[in-house]
């Protein structure tokens, strides 16, 4: 056969939950109910809500998908590239 590994990928604990934390950011920044509640008054940050709520937003959005890259969010210990197979 191939000279590639394959594996089954474990789902670790951190895993599943950097999985609920980014679709839950999604689906926040997706919800088309924003848009109703798009006043100035309540100021966030010094700024209209809608602005305040999507510099928040993205704030979010930029830890999880950090702390996904420091953790190898998506790597697992089996996981060859097509670099380290023609090295053998």
């Amino acid at each position: 056969m191939g000279g590639k590994m394959v594996k089954k990928r474990k789902e670790g604990v951190t895993t599943k939950i950097l999985w609920i934390l980014i679709i839950l950011g999604f689906a926040i920044m997706e919800f088309p109910g924003i848009y109703f509640i798009n006043r100035i008054e309540p100021m966030i940050l010094g700024m209209p809500f809608i602005y305040g709520f999507t510099m928040i937003m993205w704030a979010y959005m930029c830890i999880v998908l950090l702390i996904a890259y420091k953790t190898n969010w998506g790597k697992y210990s089996g996981f060859i590239d097509d670099k380290d197979s023609k090295k053998n």
